[in-house]
């Protein structure tokens, strides 16, 4: 199942809904400890309310604090900072809003007596049942070349829960024995489906890059027809890695792959989920916005707000709107040039707004007249996309929906300058395009603000 732009197993899902289960007993106790057996504060519907809103409040918590990525096991000393991180925020969290609720002191401090202890219990049984080998899906890869490489290397460098690579299958005998992320080449391809019993492999990643001549089709089918999985590699780099190797997509793909839905249904939720977004957010950046405006103006001659024209929905040009941040001359002779994270031509208060991303508040005017989406591929300067598009295969497909104020590149990419990074933007924003969905940019905008805390805090 894909939830938020994540493959999740059953097991997980279900470790996932047990956790909630648990957190609603502990909540169901605390009434009922305070008044006597009775769950008097969750019989209106204002407590029902508060009592779901503890709940997401939890939720977003153990999310920020990383403890929703179960793709990737982290060593024992992230896995520690996350659950101290994430017990401390669900306490504050939880206390806070659970007096939204009861208001009693002793109700409190029973919910969280209980609620506690069961995050960090399923935690670590969580944690220790996924280290152990029969929990991981096991891969036997078909190909040495580049692209098992790269995959193999995402699996092992961020230690996947869900893969465990047995080892590999080159072309030829030369290349057995070869190590490749401390696995080896254990066979060639004729012996596929003896290695593959072996090993016990659940499913067979293909990695050759030419299939019509190098493929042991017969061989495949065989241990198809046995229960084991075929997968391409670039579907499995695909799920490890969060993006999409544009560089070697074919138009075939793009025409029979899962995801890419934009049904109506979608587009009405999506734009629901901006508006109000947008509207709540610019109100609530209100007085934020009123004193970044004063200190621009105090700082710097020249205009509060920054018009630039870039490329959006459909390839068609728009106006977007931010908080000037860079001095007056910074693109001297008209010259368009790539902006940097650390821009030497921003200014003072520029660098500020910029490094917690004030200076983008005013796009939300744009999210609201539908030239934006709050989440999608960040829009860029016209005479860049012309360049780009030029060079880079399927670039002009970023441009399938809206841009955004943020977005999955965004947060899982440093800032782009250079055509090199566009195209890993690009792998990104592909990615996006392909599984979005409300949860997913949900899920963003979490990111988004996890990204900008670290980043400020030097994390």
């Amino acid at each position: 199942m894909n939830l938020a732009g994540v493959r999740v197993r059953g097991v997980t899902l279900f470790y996932v809904l047990l956790e909630d289960f648990l957190i609603v007993l502990a909540l169901l106790g605390g009434c009922a400890f305070a008044h006597g057996g009775r769950l008097t504060p969750l019989q209106s519907p204002l407590g029902i309310a508060n009592a779901l809103l503890l709940l997401g409040g939890i939720k977003a918590s153990l999310f920020w604090c990383g403890l929703y990525d179960f793709r990737h096991r982290p060593n024992r000393t992230t896995f520690w900072k996350r659950i101290a991180a994430g017990s401390a925020l669900v306490l504050l969290a939880s206390g806070a809003l659970w007096w939204g609720i009861q208001r009693e002191g002793l109700a409190s401090a029973a919910f969280l007596l209980a609620v506690v202890p069961v995050v960090i219990l399923g935690r670590m049984i969580y944690e220790f049942l996924s280290r152990q080998s029969g929990f991981r899906r096991r891969l036997l890869f078909l190909g040495v070349g580049q692209e098992a490489q790269r995959t193999a290397r995402e699996i092992l460098d961020l230690r996947s829960r869900d893969w465990d690579i047995v080892g590999f299958l080159g072309e030829s005998e030369d290349e057995m024995g070869w190590r490749i992320g401390g696995r080896e080449v254990l066979g060639t391809y004729n012996d596929l489906e003896r290695i593959a019993t072996e090993q016990r492999a659940e499913k067979i990643v293909v990695a050759v890059p030419d299939r019509r001549r190098r493929l042991p089709l017969e061989a495949l089918l065989r241990v198809r027809l046995a229960g084991v999985e075929i997968l391409e590699e670039a579907r499995v780099h695909e799920e490890i890695a969060g993006k999409i190797p544009v560089e070697e997509l074919r138009p075939s793909w793009l025409i029979f792959s899962e995801g890419f839905s934009a049904g109506r249904v979608r587009r009405f939720t999506k734009r629901a989920f901006d508006i109000i977004v947008a509207s709540v957010g610019l109100v609530l950046s209100a007085p934020v916005s009123l004193i970044t405006a004063i200190l621009i103006k105090i700082e710097s001659p020249g205009p509060v707000i920054y018009r630039q024209t870039r490329v959006g929905h459909g390839g068609r040009e728009f106006t977007v709107y931010k908080f000037r941040s860079m001095r007056l001359d910074a693109e001297t002779g008209g010259n368009a040039v790539w902006a940097q994270q650390d821009d030497p031509r921003a200014t003072r208060i520029g660098r500020l707004i910029r490094k917690a991303r004030i200076d983008e508040i005013p796009q939300m005017w744009n999210v609201l007249m539908g030239t934006m989406s709050f989440v999608g591929p960040r829009p860029e300067r016209p005479v860049f996309v012309e360049e780009l598009r030029q060079r880079i295969p399927f670039y002009d497909q970023r441009h399938a929906v809206k841009p955004g104020l943020t977005g999955w590149a965004q947060v899982r990419f440093r800032y782009g300058a250079d055509e090199e990074d566009a195209v890993e933007k690009l792998r990104y924003d592909m990615f996006y395009i392909k599984y979005h969905s409300v949860l997913f940019d949900l899920r963003i905008l979490l990111e988004t603000v996890r990204v900008v805390f670290d980043k400020n805090m030097g994390r």
